[in-house]
C-alpha cells in the first residue's frame, strides 16, 4: 500500500494513458498509418528542426527576462537549460524537468529554489495566455464549433484565471499579514514557528513572479512567447503541406493550440496518449482521418523529441553532468518542496 502511495502519480499517469491509448486504436486502420509514413517529404525536416531551435531559443530569452534579466544567467544558458529541463519533462513524470530547473539554476545562481521554481510557473502562465491567444485567433477566422468554443473557455479561465489570481497575491502581498492573524488565534498560536517558515517560503516562492512589477521585462517575455509559439505553428503548417495536405495557415493554429493543452493532462512518459489525441481531435476539424492525424503526430513528436534530447546530451555532456548527478538534483528538488516547512527554511536559508 505504501508503494502505491509513493508512485500514485505515476500510477494516475500511466492508466490516463492507457484510456487514450483504448480511443485511438479504436477502429485505427493499421495499414493506412503506415501508408501515412510513406507518403511524406523528409526533406520538409530541414526547414523544420532549424526553426524548431529558434523557437526554444526565444523561449531562453523569455526565461532570461522573467528573472529580470539577471546578468549571471546568459541568454545561451538559459536556452540550454530550458531545453533540457523541457527534455526531462518528456522522459519523466510529475513535471520533474521544471523541478530540476528550478535546482540546478538555483545552486548555479545561489539563488532560492523556490524563486526559481516562481519564475518557472510564471513561464508556464505566459505559454498557457500566448496558446489562448493563438486558439482565440483560429477560433474566430475559421471554426467556431461549440466543443471547441468549450475548450477555449476552459483554457482562459485555468490561465487567465491563474495569472490574475498570482498577479493579485503577488501585487498586494499579504501574506505575511495573514499568518499573523493567524498566530493570534489562540488555538493556533502554538503553531507561530510553522506558519513563520511557510511565509518565508511563500515569499520567496512569490519573488519569482518580479518580471510582474517590471513591464519592460513582462512585455519582452510576452512577445518573445508568442513568437516561439507562433514560429511552432508555421512549422507544423509546413509539415502539414509536406504530407500532402493543402489546408489554411488556421491548421497549423489548431493543432498546437491542442497538443499544447494536451501536456496540462498527466501522463506517461514523452505524453503518449494525450498529445496523439490532441492531435486526432485538431485535424478531425480538417476531416483528416485518425490513421492520417495519427501518423503525422507521430513524425512531429519524433522530431521535436530527438531535437530537445540531442541539445539536452550536448550541453549534458559539456558541463559533466551525468544522469546519477541529474536524478539526485531532481530527488533532491523534491523532497525539498514536499518536506516540512522547516526543513525547507533551513535548505533555502544557506542559498541567501
Amino acid at each position: 500500500m505504501e508503494k502505491i502511495k509513493q508512485h500514485k502519480e505515476k500510477i494516475i499517469g500511466l492508466l490516463i494513458t492507457l484510456v487514450f491509448i483504448a480511443l485511438i486504436c479504436w477502429n485505427l486502420d493499421f495499414k493506412q498509418l503506415i501508408e501515412t509514413f510513406k507518403i511524406f517529404n523528409y526533406k520538409i525536416l530541414i526547414l523544420f528542426i532549424p526553426l524548431y531551435v529558434l523557437s526554444l531559443y526565444l523561449r531562453g530569452v523569455r526565461w532570461k527576462y522573467l528573472l529580470c534579466g539577471d546578468k549571471r544567467f546568459t541568454i545561451k544558458e538559459s536556452f540550454l537549460v530550458f531545453t533540457a529541463g523541457s527534455a526531462l519533462n518528456s522522459y519523466l513524470p510529475a513535471r520533474a524537468g521544471d523541478l530540476w530547473r528550478a535546482f540546478h539554476t538555483g545552486k548555479k545562481l545561489d539563488e532560492s529554489k523556490m524563486k526559481i521554481l516562481g519564475s518557472i510557473i510564471l513561464e508556464r502562465l505566459i505559454d498557457g495566455v500566448s496558446i489562448l491567444l493563438i486558439l482565440a485567433f483560429a477560433v474566430l477566422t475559421y471554426f467556431k464549433h461549440p466543443w471547441v468554443l468549450n475548450i477555449t473557455y476552459i483554457a482562459s479561465g485555468i490561465f487567465l484565471g491563474g495569472l490574475i489570481v498570482f498577479f493579485l497575491i503577488f501585487k498586494f502581498n499579504k501574506t505575511d499579514a495573514f499568518f499573523n492573524k493567524l498566530i493570534q488565534i489562540p488555538a493556533l498560536s502554538k503553531f507561530e514557528p510553522v506558519f513563520i517558515k511557510i511565509s518565508g517560503v511563500i515569499s520567496r516562492f512569490m519573488e519569482g513572479f518580479q518580471a510582474l512589477n517590471k513591464p519592460k521585462y513582462l512585455l519582452i517575455a510576452f512577445v518573445t512567447s508568442c513568437l516561439a509559439w507562433w514560429i511552432e505553428c508555421f512549422i507544423t503548417y509546413v509539415l502539414i503541406l509536406g504530407f500532402g495536405h493543402h489546408y489554411g495557415f488556421s491548421i497549423g493554429l489548431f493543432i498546437i493550440s491542442f497538443i499544447a493543452l494536451s501536456t496540462i493532462i498527466p501522463s506517461s512518459s514523452v505524453f503518449v496518449g494525450p498529445y496523439q489525441y490532441a492531435y486526432i481531435l485538431a485535424l478531425g476539424i480538417y476531416h483528416i482521418d485518425k490513421s492520417n492525424a495519427l501518423g503525422i503526430a507521430f513524425i512531429h513528436q519524433i522530431t521535436i523529441m530527438l531535437t530537445i534530447t540531442v541539445i539536452s546530451m550536448i550541453y549534458f555532456l559539456f558541463t559533466n553532468t551525468n544522469i546519477k548527478e541529474i536524478k539526485e538534483e531532481i530527488e533532491d528538488e523534491i523532497t525539498e518542496t514536499s518536506a516540512k516547512p522547516d526543513k525547507i527554511e533551513a535548505k533555502n536559508a544557506g542559498n541567501t
